[in-house]
């Protein structure tokens, strides 16, 4: 399998530019002038598993809701599916940075 490096880094910098503008409300661009407010890519792994795990509390919230009679139904089945793919998002970019940091391991010196 070969990787296009220059192709990932602009996928790269394109999400986090989404995630800035879309922190920021903006729609054209970033609210400090251009600057990327996501210093480092632990920095979007970190929002990332605050949105997992905020998506987790609401489904879990749901849950509790619905078992006590007060919930809808269709809500809880909305809540727990995206609690179920931000889990299996977390799972493949777990399993991608395993391989790409055993990849780099192997590489000769």
């Amino acid at each position: 399998m070969s990787i296009n490096v220059a192709n990932a880094a602009g996928a790269y910098t394109d999400a986090i530019k989404r995630m800035a503008q879309s922190s920021t409300g903006e729609a054209g661009g970033l609210a400090d002038g251009g600057k990327n407010p996501v210093a480092s890519f632990g920095d979007v792994l970190s929002q990332q598993m605050k949105g997992i795990e905020s998506t987790s509390r609401a489904s879990e919230a749901a849950a509790t809701q619905a078992a006590a009679g007060q919930g809808n139904l269709v809500d809880l089945v909305t809540q727990v599916a995206e609690a179920e793919v931000m889990l299996q998002t977390a799972v493949t970019v777990r399993d991608r940075v395993i391989s790409a940091y055993q990849e780099i391991m192997r590489m000769p010196i």
